[in-house]
Order: structure tokens, then C-alpha cells, then sequence
């Protein structure tokens, strides 16, 4: 593609941000060096990686990709047989190999379905053994470790011990109350490698010695004894020694790296490649950019497109404007759009997108564009925006534009894409227009694609009528008076000079004399085919609206049916936990079932509790279970003495005794029973409710039981069957029961004995017997 296009159309520009999502500068050099392709093959292999990577990124987490440094100088370095590199270099050589063997293996996690980030990742090379002999031999920090050769640990252990010698000797001489008078303190300190002491000023032959410096007050004088003068010099040579063991090490380190310059190279280069693809992925998820549907034929249809340098800017600055979508189209039956409109309406920005997104597609750079955009590879892009001119070529605005269509045509390949802003401009309107046909119909010609900016009325009125081309308008909005940045085809739009002067504030006698150089016929025509222009527009504006309005409603129905989608998966998911708590409440109880069983075959424990606990933990099992219905909000109504109420837990009616008393329960007597119940387990008898008992059709009435009430006490104490007698014959009375079975077996006879004694005082009992069966007792009831 032509450098002046790339400039035209902000290319580097939008390089620079995607730019900005790399991690590395490998990384940003790689996208830095991006230029458009022609060839769909090699256009589509960076958006499969692309895609690769952000499948793998939903599945195993964000890619670990961190800075990485370029080696640039190290690697240069090494290419020199004898040269040393220092310790940092080897670590950084490890971060770059540490990195490589962490995304290789990242990618690996994608298997089969990564096919193309495998090939790169095949490059990656972590190089084992150079690893460990680095982490072997160099620190974190950079220092060369004592274990990095025989030689370094031996002179390092003879430095530690002379270090220990002479300080000991120091220490055991001159640190002595004989010297007290002349040490300025008990400190060692070192001067251009050797230990010395300080002494005072004043003291100077109080210990022969070498003086090596003093201080700045020139009070101190930093001596260096003659006794350890032979100490001092053995260690200067195992430093000598230690330097030298350091380079053989840093030597041999060099020539391994040496000997992997291109392994680190290729390695180096797949990194940048890399975090190119993740920067891409990046500026993707945050731009809301795809990759478009190729196809085969010519032209392009980019739906909703948003110019991605706006758009930055907007993320940059929340007081720009919002950026308005527009949608670009290009087909073999309209091979060229004709964009004309009121001026600063958005015509050159349209034409900016259609160029720079088809040279990011090209280029391997999603687009931001919505589902469903396509295009075709264009054979090359050329641009004309802005103002050509050229003083230091004696080249005037129109001259340098006719150069650039010159070389166009010199230079046009196959379907080529061709941008011209303002064409036919800065020269007569009329020789101009005819120019510009011209030129239009030679690109046609030749196969080109393209669009074109103006407000000469002859091209307006040629795209109107010629094939393959057609008319494109910017809308503008009559009502609020302002440019809407959207595009209506088939509209011719008005350039509105005149209105635009009056609405910026042109005096009113200026523009009278404007509209008096036209004379009535050309003034008649003008304001005709304005109000034609701005029906037309008009009513794009409306079409534009409702499309609007039509895709907002599309997308409010994908919401809702996303959202009951959701529902309904909610829903599943919260039954199958119900089933799966149900399942587990029940494998529970009978946990418990089965721990009560064997308690009851212990024997320790009488049957009788035993046989309460399990009748609760059956109840309790059943609560769980039954989900209980949400209670209906109803106003309680005020009851009173004497009030006759009707009881649906027992489907019985009966008589308000008592109100208001422990805690507002009430007392009822139903049956020649006297109850406490609270408020809402009555219902008032009256108006239709008193219809609906009386009928027998109340809800919650259950009429008597055919069968005979019985109650099994085998097994039971005294203390624990009588409450249980009682309270079966208080529900057969309200059941309106004549009698009643106790089955309390022979045994001993205490528990019938215990019983009999019992209901012969009861209040509602008339008559027992046992004639029949002496292990049951029939008891029969009052009415």
C-alpha cells in the first residue's frame, strides 16, 4: 500500500493504539511493522490465531504473558568469540527462557484445538540445560554464585578465612586499653581494598602503620598497620584470583549462550509475535472489533462501523462526542458511492473509515464493526485527503490532486479501493466536474472500488442516473438543525451553504446580497431542490430512525429471551438442588431410622421413647420435605365471647369462651371440649363463610372418620401412655367418635389397671370394656 495512504488515513496512528496492548517492545515493534495484504490466505492466518487465543483464554484464563527484555545487546555481544558477558545478562536470558517454557506449556493446554499457536509455540525453546547451569551458577541478584566452579569456592573459603585472620589479629593487637588513647573508635574499615583502623589525628605514631586517607574534618587518619601489611597483600591476590574464577565462569556462561544464539533468537521473535496476537485480542474485547466474513465477491458491507481512533478518543476523554456508527457499503452493482452533504456532516469521516478499516482487515487487525460485516480483499487501497499542496514542488492544491489521481491510474491494480475527498475542487466547478467524471469513470473502468466526497451538482446528478454508482447522503436533522453523522443511500445530499451561513450567525443583509446573485430562476431552482434534498433526507431520517428503533426492539427480544433462558436454567438448576437435597435429607433420616432400630434391639432404652423419637423424626422428615405454601396476607378479624366460629383444621364449628388472653389466643369450645387456639386458626361464621359450613363446603372441613380411633400403648410407661389416651380421646370427641381401641396387652396388668383407673373419672368417658380381647380396652364416649 502507497505511504501517502497510510498517512491519509491515520494507519500509523491506529497502530499506535492497538500498540498500546502489548506488553513487550518485541511485541509492539512486530505491530508497529504490520502493513496490509492482499492475499486472503495470508490475511486470514493472524485472525485464526486470534481466535485460537481467545478460545484458549475462555477456557484455561488469561494468557501469562509478561515484559520480557530484547537481549539486543547481549546477543550482539555474544557473537564475539572471547567475549564476556556480565551476570545480569544470563538473567535475563533466563526470563526470556522461563517465559518461552511457561507459554509453551499454556498452549498445550489448548491440544487439538489450538493448531496454529502449536506451530508457535513449537518455536519456543527453553533450553534446559543452559537454565540450569545458569540458575547453577548465577543469583537472582546477579552475583556469581560459590557453587559455579571448584576454583571460585576454593579462593572464596581462603578470603573468608584471611578476612577472619586479619580482623581477629586487629582486633587482638590494636583494640587494646594501650591503644584506647589513639583510636578514634573500635571500627575496621577498608581503603582502596586494604583494612585499616582509624586513629587520631594527634596520634599519628602511636601505631606504625601506612596511612591510606583521612577524614574530611582531617581529624581522623585511617592507618593501615604494619603488622598485617602481609595479610592485606594476600588478600588483594585471592581478589585477583577471585576475578579471575569469576570470568572463567562468566566465560564459559557466555559460550553456551554462545552456542543457542539462534534457538534465543527464534524464541525472541515468537514472543513478540505472540504478544502481538494478544494485544490484537485485547484491542478486540475492549474496541468490540471482529474479524469480517470473507468472501468473494468484490466490495464490502461493513454494518454499524465506528471509526476505532474516534473511539479511543472517546475512551480517553468522556466530554468527546459519542462516535455514530455508520454503515458502508460496496457491492458489484454499486461500485462507487457519490457522498455529498452539508459540510462538517461526517462525509470525510465516512470515507476515513471505509479506508482505514479495510486496511486494518487487511492488515490482521480486528475491525469494529457489528456480526455479520464482510468483505473482500481489495488489491490495494488508495487515498486523496487533505490538502496536497506543495510549495517546495511548485504544486498548487488542484495541480498536486491530479498528480496523485495520475499516479493512481498508473499504479491500480485489480480491484482496488479508491478514496477522493473533494474531487473536482479548487479549480472552475464546472471544468473541474467534468475532470472528475472522468476520472470516476476511468477507475470504473478498470475495476476499482471506491468513494468520493463532493458538492458539485454534476456528479451528484451522474451517480444518480449511471450505474454502479449511487448516491450516498449525510442526514441532517431539520428539525434540531444539526448534522445527524449518518449515511442514507440513494439520497443526494444538500450542501445547505446558505442555511449553514444564516445558522452561524451571518448578517442577515450579507446573506440577502448572497441570494441576489442568483437571479430568480437559479433562486427558484435552488430553494426547490433544497426542499427537495431535505425531503429526501427527511425521510432517510425517518427510514434511519425506524431501522434504529427496529433493531433496538431485536435486541430488547434477545434480551428477554436470553433472560428466560436464564430463567429456566435457574429453574432447572434450583429443582435438580431440591431433588438433591430431598435425596439427601431422606439418606439422612434414614440414618437416623436405623440408629433408633438398634438403639430399640440394644434394649437399653424403653420402647415407648423410642418410638416417640422415631414418630418425630418421621414428622420432621415430612416438614422437610413438603414445601410449605407461602401464608396469604389477610386482616385478622375481632373476635368475642359467645361468637360462633368455625375451626378448619378439625371441621368443626364451635363458640368463642374467652379473647385475648396469653398473648391474644383464643378460648373455644367445640364438642364439650374447651380449646386455645390463636386467632388465625378460626374462621368468623357468618354471611357466605356461615353458608359454606353449613353446606359442608367450607375449605378444610373434613367430615367423620369411618373407621374406629385406636391407639397402640405395648410397650409404654405408665407416665408415658396416659397423656397419649388423653389425647386420643379429645380428638375422637371433636371427630364426633363414639369410641375408641386402647391396646395395652396382658402382661402384668399394671398398664390396664393404670388405664381403667384413669377413664373411670374421665370427664368424657361413659363406659369401658374389655370383653372381647383382655389385651384392648373399648372405650365408649359421651355425646
Amino acid at each position: 500500500m502507497p505511504e501517502p495512504t497510510l498517512t491519509a488515513l491515520e494507519f500509523p496512528q491506529l497502530l499506535r493504539v492497538v500498540q498500546t496492548y502489548a506488553v513487550s517492545d518485541l511485541g509492539r515493534d512486530f505491530l508497529g511493522a504490520l502493513k496490509p495484504l492482499a492475499d486472503l490466505h495470508q490475511i486470514q492466518a493472524p485472525f485464526r490465531q486470534i481466535q485460537e487465543l481467545r478460545e484458549l483464554q475462555y477456557r484455561e484464563g488469561p494468557i501469562p504473558f509478561t515484559d520480557f527484555p530484547r537481549l539486543t545487546t547481549w546477543l550482539t555481544k555474544a557473537v564475539v568469540r572471547g567475549s564476556l558477558l556480565p551476570a545480569e545478562a544470563f538473567n535475563q536470558v533466563l526470563q526470556v527462557l522461563r517465559l518461552a517454557r511457561h507459554l509453551r506449556h499454556y498452549i498445550g493446554l489448548g491440544g487439538n484445538l489450538t493448531p496454529r499457536l502449536a506451530v508457535l509455540a513449537a518455536d519456543l525453546k527453553d533450553l534446559t540445560p543452559l537454565t540450569e547451569v545458569i540458575q547453577q551458577c548465577i543469583s537472582p541478584h546477579n552475583f556469581i554464585l560459590d557453587q559455579a566452579s571448584p576454583g571460585l569456592a576454593a579462593v572464596r573459603r581462603e578470603l573468608t578465612d584471611t578476612r577472619e585472620r586479619v580482623n581477629r589479629q586487629i582486633k587482638q593487637e590494636f583494640f587494646q586499653p594501650a591503644f584506647q588513647d589513639a583510636l578514634q573508635s573500635p571500627l575496621i574499615s577498608q581503603r582502596h581494598g586494604r583494612y585499616v583502623i582509624p586513629i587520631k589525628a594527634d596520634h599519628r605514631g602511636a601505631i606504625p602503620g601506612i596511612i591510606h586517607d583521612q577524614s574530611q574534618t582531617r581529624a581522623t587518619l585511617f592507618i593501615e598497620p604494619l603488622a598485617i601489611v602481609e595479610h592485606n597483600n594476600a588478600l588483594n591476590l585471592l581478589h585477583n584470583r577471585e576475578k579471575r574464577e569469576e570470568e572463567a565462569v562468566l566465560r564459559r556462561l557466555t559460550d553456551l549462550v554462545r552456542n543457542h544464539l539462534d534457538e534465543i533468537r527464534l524464541s525472541l521473535t515468537t514472543l513478540g509475535e505472540l504478544d502481538a496476537i494478544q494485544a490484537r485480542v485485547r484491542f478486540a474485547e475492549e474496541f468490540r472489533a471482529r474479524e469480517p466474513i470473507w468472501r468473494n465477491q468484490g466490495g464490502a458491507d461493513f454494518r454499524q462501523a465506528r471509526h476505532p481512533l474516534l473511539v479511543q478518543q472517546r475512551r480517553e476523554n468522556s466530554a468527546a462526542p459519542d462516535v455514530v456508527p455508520v454503515d458502508l457499503t460496496l457491492t458489484p452493482e454499486h461500485r462507487f458511492l457519490i457522498i455529498s452533504g452539508a459540510n462538517a456532516g461526517g462525509k470525510t469521516v465516512a470515507l476515513k473509515t471505509l479506508g482505514l478499516l479495510a486496511l486494518m482487515a487487511q492488515s490482521g487487525i480486528p475491525i469494529p464493526v457489528d456480526e455479520g460485516s464482510e468483505m473482500c480483499p481489495f488489491g490495494a487501497v488508495f487515498a486523496d485527503i487533505g490538502d496536497p499542496q506543495d510549495l517546495s514542488l511548485s504544486l498548487s492544491t488542484f495541480s498536486a490532486h491530479l498528480k496523485r489521481a495520475l499516479t493512481m491510474l498508473s499504479n491500480l491494480p485489480e480491484s482496488a479501493l479508491i478514496l477522493l475527498d473533494e474531487l473536482g475542487t479548487a479549480t472552475d466547478p464546472t471544468e473541474g466536474g467534468a475532470l472528475a467524471l472522468a476520472l470516476l469513470q476511468a477507475f470504473y473502468q478498470r475495476g476499482a472500488y471506491g468513494a468520493a466526497t463532493t458538492h458539485l451538482p454534476i456528479l451528484k446528478s451522474f451517480a444518480q442516473k449511471t450505474d454502479g454508482f449511487e448516491n450516498v447522503a449525510v442526514i441532517f436533522n431539520e428539525e434540531t438543525r444539526r448534522p445527524t453523522y449518518r449515511l442514507a443511500y440513494g439520497v443526494v445530499g444538500a450542501s445547505n451553504a446558505l442555511k449553514l451561513a444564516r445558522d452561524m450567525g451571518l448578517a442577515p443583509e450579507i446573506l440577502e446580497m448572497a441570494e441576489g446573485y442568483l437571479n430568480a430562476d437559479e433562486l427558484r431552482a435552488y430553494r426547490l431542490l433544497a426542499s427537495v434534498e431535505a425531503a429526501q433526507q427527511h425521510l432517510a431520517y425517518q427510514e434511519t430512525e425506524l431501522k434504529r428503533r427496529e433493531a433496538e426492539v431485536d435486541r430488547h427480544q434477545h434480551e428477554l429471551e436470553a433472560r428466560q433462558t436464564e430463567l429456566e436454567a435457574e429453574r432447572t438448576r434450583l429443582v435438580n438442588e431440591a431433588k438433591a437435597a430431598a435425596l439427601a435429607r431422606i439418606k439422612e433420616a434414614e440414618v437416623e431410622f436405623k440408629a433408633i432400630v438398634r438403639r430399640l434391639k440394644a434394649g437399653v432404652e424403653p420402647w415407648g421413647k423410642l418410638r416417640q423419637e422415631f414418630s418425630g423424626r418421621q414428622a420432621q422428615l415430612l416438614a422437610d420435605l413438603i414445601p410449605q405454601p407461602a401464608p396469604a396476607p389477610a386482616v385478622s378479624p375481632r373476635f368475642l365471647p359467645g361468637q360462633q366460629v368455625f375451626l378448619p383444621a378439625l371441621g368443626l364449628t364451635g363458640k368463642v369462651v374467652a379473647a385475648d388472653i396469653q398473648g391474644g389466643r383464643l378460648e373455644v369450645q367445640a364438642r364439650n371440649v374447651n380449646l386455645r387456639v390463636s386467632p388465625e386458626e378460626v374462621t368468623p361464621v357468618g354471611g357466605e363463610a356461615g353458608k359454606a359450613i353449613r353446606s359442608g363446603a367450607a375449605s378444610g372441613f373434613h367430615r367423620a372418620p369411618a373407621w374406629l380411633p385406636s391407639l397402640n400403648l405395648v410397650g409404654l410407661r405408665v407416665d408415658e401412655a396416659l397423656p397419649l389416651v388423653d389425647r386420643l380421646i379429645d380428638q375422637a370427641v371433636l371427630h364426633g367418635q363414639e369410641k375408641v381401641d386402647i391396646i395395652h396387652g396382658v402382661g402384668t396388668g399394671r398398664l390396664k389397671r393404670a388405664l381403667w383407673d384413669h377413664l373411670k373419672h374421665h370427664g368424657l368417658v361413659k363406659e369401658l370394656h374389655a370383653d372381647a380381647n383382655p389385651g384392648v380396652t373399648v372405650v365408649d364416649l359421651k355425646e
